[in-house]
């Protein structure tokens, strides 16, 4: 329960290059090092944003982004936003090489990559994006997944094996067993990877596979604890402008660390910022569901069995404005401006305590992580 109710949310982010794993603090600093993968201007606002807020209360803070050289993705913007706002926290870092995805699953090229990363902090976050390619969980591609960024995609659930381990290889020896504690928190793409990585499966598309709509039309005439995602308004309508994301509430499972750690009640349901349209099926190897959609039907976070900071969910707990003053959106978008997400979580309480004490956790783990 000692996170109950907790509204102050402090992320300690660090990075101390060379160190090694029983001194991790070898520059004296005092700082504590977290990587984050997909270093998008966003993401890394994101982060600067709690920073700002006093969310983050840290008198330092370092971020490492990790990025591959062969993605699609141009990450210039971030190096300039960076270099332009003298983000001196900020450092970039480059996965080098070539793996082929029938190598994903076990020492390769990126191994001492990896290890390095591992090496020199205190935890990692894997943030949100597109479709993972089926390929790399053994299934064809079906219509509507949009598999659009597959360097990405493959050295993620590499270095996600990596650290975790999974069913693919059971003879490899993850990480994690060198640091049981170290935190890996995924967010949306970061959860499903996370069990894609371990041997698990996804749902290629929610309206379709699990609900059986197969029209825009028919999936906005459903209860919003069954829509994962504003794109489909959005599709119906060619004013976007500032159109509130989706939301639903969430079912936490008992014995959780939701219930244990959070202080959230089984009873209790935290509105969550939903923005997906695929989930996870079949669960990877060591990972277990403690949290679903309000009907059951959708997985909404997941925690491994045997290491205890690593946590996937499937909502986005970082998104700037959901900590944000002043700043509006539109219910639909004919609407006006009137709504503020801060103030959404805090009227459907427990919402903004569960936020809080999520980066409560997530920061209380990287402090402890040698």
């Amino acid at each position: 329960m000692k996170y109950l109710r907790k509204l102050t949310v402090v992320l300690a982010v660090t990075i101390t290059l060379g160190a090694n794993l029983a001194s991790m603090d070898g520059n004296g600093t005092g700082e504590v090092v977290i990587a984050m993968c997909r270093p998008l201007v966003s993401q890394i606002k994101n982060i600067e944003h709690l920073y700002q807020m006093d969310l983050i209360k840290m008198e330092k803070i370092k971020l490492l982004c990790v990025y591959h050289e062969g993605e699609a993705t141009d990450y210039r913007p971030s190096f300039d936003y960076v270099a332009d706002n003298k983000l001196d926290w900020v450092e970039f870092r480059k996965i080098t090489g070539e793996v082929a995805m029938r190598d994903l699953f076990g020492e390769n090229v990126w191994t001492k990559q990896f290890f390095s990363i591992f090496k020199e902090t205190r935890g990692i976050i894997f943030t949100g994006g597109m479709d993972i390619p089926p390929a790399i969980y053994g299934e064809e591609s079906l219509l509507l997944t949009e598999a659009t960024t597959p360097v990405r995609s493959m050295y993620e659930s590499s270095f996600l094996f990596h650290l975790l381990g999974g069913s693919q290889n059971s003879g490899f020896e993850p990480f994690l067993d060198k640091r049981p504690g170290y935190p890996v928190l995924g967010i949306c793409l970061g959860a499903q990877t996370m069990n894609v990585a371990t041997g698990g499966t996804l749902y290629q598309d929610i309206p379709s596979e699990i609900y059986k709509l197969n029209t825009v039309e028919r999936v906005l005439e459903e209860s919003v604890e069954k829509i994962h995602t504003s794109v489909y308004i959005k599709k119906l309508n060619e004013m976007e402008g500032h159109l509130m994301p989706a939301f639903h509430h969430i079912r936490i499972s008992e014995g959780s660390i939701f219930e244990k750690e959070f202080g959230i009640k089984k009873s209790e349901h935290p509105l969550v910022l939903s923005s997906h349209h695929q989930a996870m099926e079949r669960l990877g190897a060591g990972l277990k569901v403690i949290a679903e959609s309000m009907d059951g039907k959708v997985v909404e976070a997941i925690q491994h069995k045997k290491y205890k900071n690593v946590l996937g969910v499937q909502f986005h707990p970082e998104f700037k404005a959901l900590y944000t003053k002043g700043e509006y959106f539109k219910r639909n978008p004919a609407g006006e401006r009137d709504v503020n997400l801060r103030i959404l979580l805090i009227e459907n309480s427990p919402s903004m305590e569960f936020h809080a004490a999520l980066w409560q956790w997530f920061s209380t783990a990287l402090e402890s992580c040698r």
